[in-house]
Formats: structure tokens, sequence, C-alpha cells
């Protein structure tokens, strides 16, 4: 991991863009663009042409894409409703126990989160709070089933008070997905599964086929084309985020357990080559520590090309002076994740504006925020933690004012609203106020 010194030098790294949709593709990427589309495009002209098709072609252009691009020949979209009912009975006892532990937190942290309407008679004003009618979750496929992918995001909305819960995850060889993702799917009352992956999964749910129904909102991660399709389809269907790479900053001091650190490091290199894992200390010792700690935890790691190479191209060890000078380096990085490996880590808390998700002290790993913490795991990245925030129950619901004056409550306010309409030259806005403080005037 390459080493940094200081806040000045350390801002230019943490500020970089790391990635963006219309960059050229990877090599290997790029091949299979170029042999399914005839030509080099971007992700987000890949994204634009399978909306297109989807738009125009529905389930057919479903079909076809899922054949080029996936190399998956669907006989049928959706999963049967007894093959998600059933899938519980072929995992161990011990996978459905945790799965359901992991439901059991992540409802309770989100029903502890759900605002509620509220009202205020005396100023004549309020907000009555209504979720979205029909959710849509997406669930990438990849070298492992991502079953605490469907709780984090399914649950958030069934909380929510969502009516219609549907799901879009692909599935290798035309099979139906992974028994864990079908029964996670059953445990956070997923309505329906549809066998689908990419820009198309996305398209689907956003404009809705003949098969799969339109939705309010699409949620959940995914690869690069997904999230093209995701911020073009913007505007038209409710979108959680704008995902890039995960990325986690560890803050540790002199005290901090170096093999901790390490290993938390490690948990998001292994995710993709481009995750960000970034250690911030105030202590060189630590610093030489951890990246011992590191090479030696690598040895015995499965992905350990992945992990190496997110280490060697976006990792980083930066050397600061104080915890403080940390903190206000990872504001101007707002992380996904920020851990605080620090003594008196609460201390801090207060000053840290800019994270997807804050985890206090060695033993709220991050690890535990993946599963079973309770806060979803779908947490904004690539700095957009400066206005974003981890998807929750709120994603799903919608806020709208109701004003309800009276005419004593008139009497006090509406020569206000005539004399601000006039400012602004809206003669008619004045008059539906005038005509009003006349009539009780007069009476």
């Amino acid at each position: 991991m390459r080493r940094l010194h200081g806040a000045e030098e350390a801002e230019g790294f943490f500020t970089r863009r790391s990635w963006a949709l219309d960059d050229p593709l990877p090599d290997q990427i790029r091949d299979s663009v170029k042999r399914i589309f005839g030509e080099d495009l971007t992700a987000l002209q890949v994204a634009a042409r399978i909306i297109a098709d989807v738009r125009r072609d529905g389930d057919r252009a479903i079909l076809r894409h899922s054949g080029e691009i996936d190399g998956v020949e669907l006989e049928f979209i959706e999963v049967p409703a007894d093959e998600m009912s059933a899938a519980a009975s072929e995992l161990p006892p011990e996978i459905l126990c945790s799965l359901e532990f992991a439901a059991g937190r992540i409802e309770a942290f989100q029903k502890s989160a759900c605002p509620a309407g509220w009202t205020d008679p005396d100023e004549s004003y309020g907000e009555v709070v209504t979720p979205v009618a029909r959710a849509g979750i997406y669930v990438p496929a990849g070298t492992a089933p991502l079953a605490s992918t469907v709780l984090m995001t399914a649950i958030p909305a069934r909380v929510a008070g969502v009516s219609e819960v549907i799901l879009c995850t692909p599935a290798s060889g035309g099979r139906l997905p992974d028994p864990s993702i079908l029964a996670a799917a059953s445990i956070a009352g997923v309505d329906r599964i549809f066998k689908i992956g990419g820009a198309q999964a996305i398209a689907a749910m956003a404009l809705g086929t003949e098969t799969v129904p339109a939705v309010d909102i699409v949620c959940g991660p995914g690869n690069v084309f997904t999230t093209a399709a995701k911020k073009l389809l913007y505007g038209e269907v409710g979108i959680d985020g704008i995902f890039g790479p995960t990325e986690t900053l560890v803050i540790a001091d002199a005290d901090a357990n170096p093999e901790f650190c390490a290993a938390d490091l490690i948990a998001q290199a292994e995710h993709d080559p481009m995750a960000r894992p970034v250690l911030v200390t105030t202590s060189r010792e630590m610093a030489d520590q951890v990246e011992t700690a590191l090479d030696e935890r690598l040895t015995a790691l499965d992905r350990r090309a992945i992990a190496q190479a997110a280490l060697d191209d976006n990792g980083a060890i930066v050397l600061v002076e104080t915890v403080e000078e940390a903190v206000r380096l990872a504001n101007s990085m707002a992380p996904e994740h920020l851990c605080l490996a620090v003594a008196d880590p609460h201390r801090y808390v207060p000053l840290i504006k800019s994270a997807g998700g804050i985890f206090v002290g060695e033993y709220s790993a991050e690890v535990l925020g993946d599963y079973i913490a309770g806060p979803s795991h779908v947490m904004p990245t690539s700095g957009t933690a400066r206005f974003a925030s981890a998807l929750s129950v709120r994603n799903f619901l919608r806020f709208t004012p109701v004003v309800a004056i009276n005419a004593d409550a008139f009497m006090d306010i509406g020569k206000h609203a005539i004399e601000l309409a006039k400012l602004e030259g809206l003669g008619g806005h004045a008059a539906a106020a005038d005509i009003r403080l006349k009539k009780l005037v007069g009476e």
C-alpha cells in the first residue's frame, strides 16, 4: 500500500475521482461489449441501448439480452412461488438460523428509524407519511450468493409498509437463483422474484414489461451497467443512489489492534479490485504493524488476487499528527464505512460530518454491518455520503405536507401572502388571498 504523509498529501488522493460511468471499460469487458453490440461503447451507452430495447420490446428484449450478455437462455422469467417458499428446506439449519437472526435485527433497527406523520394544530400544518406502492430490489450475482443484500433491501421496504416488493437477480444457466437468495426473500417478505440481471433488470423494473410490473423505486447495488441504467432512468423511477466501488477508512491510534485493522481492510479489499481500503493512523509503528499483518493475512486468503489489486491500486496508509486531523481527512473523503479504532471513540462521533456508516470501537467491526448489525449495508460510496444516506425505511416513504388553516389563522397570515405576491408581481396570487381576507373582514 502507498504511504501518504499529512493532510496536504492525502487530500488529493482522498478526493480524486476513482471511476466514472463514461470512462473506457476494462479491456476484457470492452471485448465482450464489442462482441455483443458490434462497437466500442461506454457503460452509459450500453445501458442506454438496453433501456431503449426494453422500452420497445419488453419481455422479448429481456430474453434476448439475458442470452447475449449473461449466456442464460430463459424459459420463463419469474420464479414460481412454490420454489421460493420451499427454498428454506434446502439450507443447513445454522444458515437459516443466521438469516432469521439478521432479519430480526434489521427489522428492529428499521422500525426504530421509521418516521411518523405529525400535525401542529396551533400552526395549522403538518405532514402525512405514505409508503410507495411497489418497490423493486436488485441483488447482483457473483462468486457467492448475496442473501444478506436481500434482507438489507427488502426488509426496510416492508417496514415502510410497501404493498408489493419484487426482486430481480440473475440465475446462471437458466436455473433458479441460489436457495439462500430464495430463502432470504421469503424471510424478508418479497412477493415476486424474476431471474433477470444487469441493466435489463433495472429497465424492466423501472419501465415494466408484460411480465415484470413497473415499480415506484429501484434499490440495491450492482455492477457498472446496472449503475449506469439507474442513472439514466432516474426521474422515471425513484433510485436509491448511484453506487461505485466499496470503500472503508479505518482511523487507528497507537493503541489499536493492528490485526483487527488489517482484517477490516482486507474484508473490503476482497470485494472488488476497485475497492478502496484506507488506514489513517497517528502512529508510524501502527502503520508498519498493519502492513505486516496485511501481508500475512493475504497469504491465506482465497480471494487474494482481488484483495491484492485493491490494496495496491486504491489502498493507502496515511500518517497524521492527531485523531482530529484524521477525522477531517475522513470528512473530505466521505467514505462508505468509517471505523474508529481509537481510545474513547465516542468522543469523535460528533466531529464526523460525512460517512455512509460509522463503526465505533474495535468490536463494531464493519463486517457486522455487512450482515447483522441492523442498519442496511447498502450505503453511499465514491464521496456521495456528502449528500446521501444509507438505504433505510425512509427511502420507501413519501412526506407530504398538509396545510389546514382556518379562518382565524387566515386573518393573521393572509395579509403577508398578499404583500409577497405583490412583490413578485403576481396579481392573481394576491387576489386569491385578498378575496378571502375581504370576506372575513366583511363578516
